[in-house]
């Protein structure tokens, strides 16, 4: 509103009624909008990489389109103002525009038939989903004892997509999700599963359901109950999506159609959304198809790892539970626990479990039953069963070349089962090892328990948290969290937990798997673990140790963990396409570079943009030259050109090309200039500078001083109460845009501060020093990246003026300012000296 205001000034006070410069200043307002805007959006496109905030896929590419657009529109104002320029420009966009969309489109999507496919007619995990083609192969090329069965292909899932027209909906969904909101998510996803589950299916994959069913009830010769299983196109490869999908046990003939829209819907279930976003894949990288398998009326059932670390050993390791399996991975139970050696079968030990309850299917209803004591007593499997297990992994294994999770069963009558195949995922960091000072770190520590067994190695400190229903949205990040169980659906707290411990649970359960693939240390079977371990104690958890203790203790920031990030999908991603987007080439507009056709990044079309448009309009009424001739006399070094639109220059003045302070009679121009000019400020001495290096003085993050190039000018465009300032910070800038006047309603001030040459560390601190100075001074402050913006309104003429006054100080006081900061600590003592006087920190740190 204050900016709509302000060009509303400009136009009807300040500049002639003659059509052709009402164009050009209206599409000039109109580039400077687009400007911010684009400024703006790629900020939060570098934090989306730079800080590792993860959004949906579909929210990336609408965060790029609004970001492209506002580019576009620059050149298209432009057009008014620098035709030639904005044609070159505009085919240079439609190139990167093109590159970036074509890095984040999605893979093409399979609309054809097959609907259905069986195993022996899957040849591709693109058709079939990974757990359906893993199962084919095994069934295929091993003759492994696989149930029947056939797979719902990905092609049914777009298909329904595309005969609802969901995908719209589910994007403009998917684009609004904050992660770290975790009601939001959970709002989201209801909203994304109920448009699966009021959908239509196209009555062609129906049919095709339908007539694949019948013919596997055929070949059985009665009717059958099916467990209704995801088959996600990511799933069970080097993302394990493990537990994130819902399986439907149970199934008939009949209820094949609504199992088929749940086990879909659960592709948008709040941690399943959680786990994909957080790896970065697109929705459309998660195709759905769906495997209908006869359920196996499981006596015994486990998971089978065929290279596990546990006990300082690489055996495998069988995981076993009476009755249906659901009940082991989902972490409700501790089963039977037995390690068998890799290469001669060998039992090597047997520990007795902790089930109370087993999962049957009965009359073909699903139902709970209590272990007798036999079961309670006894091993769930028999030495021969234990022996038969360990020569299928390892002709599995074998198949694949790399250790295996393995899901099985047995029946009553002790016929085998594999269920599942995937790639076992070790322990993130596991073969690099951690340092050997983490104990010693934690010597003299209290204690407050030990025991339990580690299921995902680490340490990690932070406050105590519950996971009860009422909390989970105000988890707050870096806080431990102490639960009893470990259901599958608490990885949606993944982003906000630094570690787990769990009063049961299970190795070999879901949550366990994700907790190894994140890098989550996980404490299991810690007895008084929610007795002793109060929410908002802060304690210190050692996964590795199995001990938690009081306090917490600073741990230094995982060395591993930039690698482990930027080898996810997602980071892969945004690098890719922040290559097309951030990196700037035009950096000085006097060079013969600096043309149109050498922009190689979207930053470029803006600064060549801007800097083309700023030309334009310091050149008004001086055609030809390209520059203003008027410029400001001044004893400190920096080249200033001025524009006045009505009011900035004193009568006496406004024919002379060279004009000294005491000519300039826009007020807020001459109190931020009493600032800048303060007797305090140094800014002569800068001999800690190098400026034999051209690339420091490309990047420099302060003032450009003793030189008159174009490269290095500001720029003051100026009435007698309105100011805009743009003082060049080699690649960035720093605008000081306001209105005072008499009227305390329309009076602002809007700052922005973007960029700097020194390290990141200097740059941030800098950072925190604006931000800490301009909260003191009144403004509300907004820092996203390398970009501040600050803000103040409805002010005071006699409060402005002393607050432009300020502002200058702070301006001359941070120039070169990120070359010399160094710790946290110099950000609170370099503010409290401001506020006491001291505006010169170039030379050395107080």
């Amino acid at each position: 509103m204050l900016i709509h205001t302000l060009f509303k000034r400009w136009t009807y006070q300040l500049f002639s009624p003659d059509t052709i410069h009402r164009q050009t200043y209206d599409a000039f307002k109109d580039l400077l909008k687009e400007d911010a805007l684009a400024h703006d959006l790629m900020a939060e496109l570098e934090i989306l990489y730079h800080e590792g905030k993860r959004i949906d896929m579909a929210g990336v590419r609408e965060l790029f389109a609004r970001f492209s657009n506002a580019v576009r529109s620059m050149i298209s104002s432009l057009a008014v103002l620098q035709p030639g320029d904005a044609t070159t420009l505009m085919q240079y966009h439609r190139k990167l525009d093109f590159y970036v969309r074509f890095l984040l489109a999605p893979p093409e999507q399979p609309l054809s038939e097959p609907y259905t496919l069986d195993f022996k007619s899957i040849t591709d995990s693109s058709v079939s989903g990974n757990k359906a083609y893993n199962l084919a192969r095994l069934h295929e090329e091993l003759q492994a004892p696989v149930p029947a069965g056939f797979v719902i292909s990905t092609s049914s899932f777009h298909r329904l997509l595309e005969f609802n027209n969901l995908r719209p909906s589910l994007d403009a969904i998917l684009a609004e999700i904050d992660l770290e909101d975790t009601r939001g998510l959970e709002e989201s996803s209801r909203r994304l599963k109920n448009l699966i589950l009021s959908a239509t299916i196209p009555p062609e994959v129906s049919a095709a359901i339908e007539d694949s069913y019948e013919a596997m009830e055929k070949k059985q010769g009665a009717a059958i109950l099916t467990a209704v299983r995801s088959s996600a196109v990511s799933e069970d490869s080097e993302h394990s999506f493990a537990g994130q999908y819902h399986t439907e046990l149970g199934a008939t003939r009949k209820t094949i159609l609504a199992a088929y829209l749940k086990v879909l819907a659960s592709k948008y279930a709040p941690e399943a959304l959680f786990y994909r976003i957080t790896l970065g894949l697109a929705d459309e990288e998660a195709s759905m198809g769906v495997l209908v398998l006869a359920m196996v009326d499981a006596a015994v059932s486990g998971i089978v790892y065929t290279s596990s670390e546990e006990d300082g050993r690489r055996d495998m390791t069988v995981h076993a539970i009476y009755g249906l399996g659901e009940v082991l991975v989902a972490g409700r139970a501790v089963g039977d626990r037995a390690g068998l050696d890799r290469a001669s079968g060998k039992i090597l030990y047997q520990d007795k479990g902790t089930q109370a309850k087993k999962l049957l299917l009965a009359e073909g209803k699903l139902l709970e039953y209590s272990l007798n004591d036999h079961e309670k007593e006894h091993f769930c499997l028999n030495r021969q069963q234990l022996h038969e297990l360990g020569q299928w992994a390892g002709k599995i294994e074998n198949m694949y070349g790399v250790p295996q999770d393995i899901e099985w069963a047995y029946t009553e009558d002790g016929t085998l089962f594999i269920l599942q195949s995937r790639p076992l995922l070790q322990e993130r960091g596991k073969d690099r090892g951690l340092d050997d000072h983490w104990p010693a770190e934690l010597a003299g520590m209290p204690v407050l328990l030990t025991g339990g067994r580690k299921s995902s190695g680490g340490i990690a400190a932070g406050p105590v948290v519950f996971s009860n229903a009422e909390t989970v949205a105000e988890i707050q990040p870096g806080s431990v969290l102490v639960t009893g169980s470990t259901p599958p659906s608490l990885v949606r707290l993944l982003g906000k937990i630094v570690a787990v411990v769990a009063e049961k649970g299970t190795i070999a359960g879901h949550f366990s798997t994700v907790c190894r693939e994140f890098g989550i240390p996980l404490i299991i079977d810690m007895a008084d673990a929610l007795k002793v371990l109060k929410p908002g104690r802060p304690v210190t958890v050692d996964a590795d140790n199995c001990t938690v203790y009081d306090g917490i203790v600073e741990i230094s920031e995982n060395k591993f963990e930039d690698e482990q990030d930027t080898s996810l999908p997602y980071f892969s991603r945004l690098k890719a396409i922040m290559d097309f987007i951030t990196p700037l080439h035009l950096v000085d507009p006097d060079s013969r570079n600096f043309l149109p056709e050498l922009c190689r990044s979207l930053h470029d079309i803006i600064r060549y943009t801007h800097e083309r448009a700023m030309q334009t309009m310091f050149s008004l009424g001086e055609k030809g030259s390209g520059r203003s001739k008027r410029k400001l006399l001044t004893d400190i070094p920096l080249a200033i050109h001025l524009l006045d639109v009505g009011g900035g220059f004193c009568p006496d003045a406004r024919e002379k090309e060279k004009l000294a302070v005491a000519e300039i009679c826009c007020q807020p121009f001459r109190a931020l200039w009493q600032g800048l000019t303060h007797p305090d400020i140094d800014w002569q001495s800068h001999s800690h500078f190098d400026w034999k290096r051209s690339d420091e003085i490309a990047l420099a993050g302060g003032f450009m001083l003793g030189t008159d190039s174009s490269e290095f000018a500001s720029y003051a465009i100026m009435s007698s109460d309105y100011l805009n300032f743009n003082i060049r910070f080699g690649y960035h800038f720093t605008l000081v845009d306001t209105i005072c006047g008499a009227d305390a309603r329309t009076n602002f001030c809007l700052i922005r501060f973007a960029g700097g040459g020194g390290a990141w560390t200097g740059r941030y601190l800098r950072l925190e020093f604006l931000d800490m100075v301009l909260t003191r001074l009144g403004f509300e402050v907004i820092v996203k990246a390398d970009l501040l913006d600050a803000k103040m309104t409805e002010v005071e003429e006699s409060e402005l003026l002393t607050t432009l006054d300020m502002v200058g100080r702070l301006l001359g006081a941070t120039k070169l300012m990120d070359m010399v900061l160094r710790e946290e600590e110099d950000v609170q003592r370099c503010a409290d000296l401001f506020f006491a006087g001291r505006y010169t920190f170039t030379k050395s740190m107080p």
